[in-house]
């Protein structure tokens, strides 16, 4: 039998993330790493959690590992909807909301409700890697758009758009992630945010916004204006993506989406297939957790830890490489962006760095849609020892002025 000839041709586009290729080369035990892009397990709540589950277990016994619904615990539902509310400022309905199992399930799930081959799928320079994957395995056509420091570039995206109209594609998502972005750290202020919404709406075009890292903020920022696209006035041209795997524990796999409810409900239906329901027992966890009112000092916790080791790097950085490359603050998240003064391939530098210096990175170009992006690196600081950071930072320097030579 030719096996090949069995193979969808949705499956013969898929490819493995580089990332994911690079996890045992850049996670060797003897590795100081800044490439791990997971939270800090000593985040996580783990006292707090056993305490939970051994009430539930005592209290619910095997019903705690049954099958839940489809959309979610109904209670768990109306807790993320209240949260949205008082937090995040998006007003929802039961209809517009379904938990998943992680986000990155939810982008699977839209791409799988959303998108036909050849779609246009328009991204920031960088983006999340994750997400592009998800829609170029529905073999959607991905198209990076500038950014600039305020956020996306629009007039860019304008012209993406009609450009990709005229080429024949349908225009038909834009995905993005405003706050702290993964991996850039970049942040996008409230007026792009706002226009954002008018220009999808000109278009007709809808907006996926990641919002994985918005509750990872430092200390002087100013949640208002941290506050979604899908928040603002207009905005029901917005899916609406958030998790709890940055704000308690991402083994647990529980995420949520809020978006129109004609589109929610083809989510659902894509989720009875893909998995009949997200874990009975993490939505329980996560119910009980905020009910126990445990989450706001919690984030509380989680935001100084962040905040410091960023603080940290942005001081060894400045210590080690300020001639060799800039590099952007972030105002919160779990990482940090470089761009090299020299144009020096990452790619390449990071096996060097691993093999000759035991430390590691991640290289920006995968990040990049359009394939640029080669002299540029994400440092992500969440879970580097503190005494680890400064070491590192001058190795990777070491090696990049070497190569600069």
């Amino acid at each position: 039998m030719l096996l090949d000839e069995m193979i969808s041709d949705d499956a013969k586009v898929m490819k493995s993330s580089l990332i994911r290729q690079l996890t045992g080369l850049v996670n060797q035990p003897d590795v100081i790493s800044f490439a791990t892009g997971s939270p800090n397990a000593e985040m996580f709540p783990h006292e707090q959690l056993t305490e939970i589950f051994n009430d539930l277990v005592a209290a619910e016994k095997g019903k705690l590992f049954q099958y839940s619904v489809t959309r979610g615990n109904a209670d768990l539902i109306e807790a993320v909807r209240e949260r949205n509310a008082r937090v995040h400022g998006i007003e929802a309905t039961t209809e517009e909301t379904i938990l998943v199992s992680g986000s990155q399930q939810g982008l699977d799930f839209i791409a799988r409700v959303l998108l036909d081959p050849g779609d246009a799928v328009f991204v920031e320079l960088p983006s999340y890697i994750g997400a592009t994957a998800s829609f170029e395995n529905f073999r959607a056509r991905m198209i990076g758009v500038n950014k600039t420091a305020a956020g996306m570039d629009l007039d860019d995206l304008r012209t993406k758009i009609r450009q990709a109209r005229a080429e024949g594609s349908t225009p038909k998502l834009i995905y993005v992630i405003p706050n702290f972005q993964n991996p850039s750290g970049h942040t996008w202020d409230l007026a792009t945010r706002e226009a954002l919404i008018e220009v999808a709406r000109q278009e007709n075009v809808l907006i996926v916004e990641d919002d994985a890292y918005g509750e990872v903020y430092f200390s002087g920022d100013d949640p208002e204006i941290l506050k979604p696209i899908k928040s603002h006035e207009g905005s029901d041209n917005v899916i609406y993506m958030s998790t709890f795997s940055k704000v308690l524990a991402p083994g647990l796999r529980v995420a949520w989406i809020v978006g129109p409810k004609e589109i929610v409900r083809r989510i659902e239906l894509a989720k009875e297939t893909g998995d009949l329901c997200t874990s009975t027992l993490s939505q329980k966890l996560i119910l009980e957790y905020l009910r126990r009112d445990w989450l706001d000092s919690h984030m509380a916790e989680v935001r100084g830890f962040y905040e410091t080791k960023c603080i940290l790097m942005q001081a060894a950085l400045e210590k080690h490489m300020s001639s060799l490359a800039k590099w952007n603050r972030p105002q919160g998240g779990l990482f940090l962006w470089v761009e090299l003064i020299e144009q020096i391939d990452t790619l390449p530098l990071l096996h060097q760095a691993v093999e000759r210096e035991r430390v590691a990175f991640i290289p920006g170009q995968p990040f990049f849609v359009d394939g640029s992006g080669s002299n540029t690196l994400r440092l992500s600081f969440s879970n580097v020892s503190d005494d680890n950071i400064d070491l590192g930072l001058e190795k990777i320097s070491r090696l990049i002025a070497q190569a600069a030579r």
